[in-house]
């Protein structure tokens, strides 16, 4: 089916995309150099000074040109909208992600933390095990000691 809205957008767009270009303001500016010279050396009088009829078709490509141009131009401002809405849409999801690598820091820097505290702790804790075994071993020979004290005593 044809889209009849889409084909006129399209036309619009080439059509401006030409005007804007360099090959229309060569085409442009050859035709209208040759219509001066032929009017002006007088090879053929279709158009004599002051060049009505060129002036007449000038004002005929501008009065067909401008509206083009202004149907471009608002299909552009669509375009430009779009992708303005876009990037709106992809810095409220890159916020979102970089929110959401922020807490993730933030625990990661709260488990670090609490690491530290428990390997705090545990050296505290090896420490006072070795303190505690050589207090074992000193109570173990102390009871031998005392052992031997008693024997002698006893037999």
């Amino acid at each position: 089916m044809l889209n009849i809205k889409a084909l006129s957008i399209v036309l619009a767009d080439k059509i401006v995309a030409f005007l804007g270009s360099w090959k229309f303001i060569v085409i442009q500016s050859s035709l209208l150099t040759i219509w001066l010279i032929i009017n002006i050396l007088g090879l053929t009088h279709f158009d004599p000074y002051p060049f009505i009829l060129l002036n007449l078709f000038l004002s005929f490509e501008a009065a067909y040109a401008t509206p083009l141009i202004l149907m471009s131009a608002n299909r552009q401002s669509e375009k430009d909208r779009e992708h303005l809405l876009h990037d709106i849409k992809l810095d409220e999801d890159s916020y979102a992600i970089v929110l959401n690598i922020k807490q993730l820091l933030a625990e990661v820097q709260e488990d670090l933390e609490l690491d530290r505290q428990t390997l705090k702790n545990h050296s505290q804790l090896k420490e006072d095990h070795a303190e505690l075994k050589g207090h074992l071993t000193n109570i173990r020979e102390d009871m031998a000691e005392l052992k031997k004290i008693i024997s002698e005593k006893l037999g």
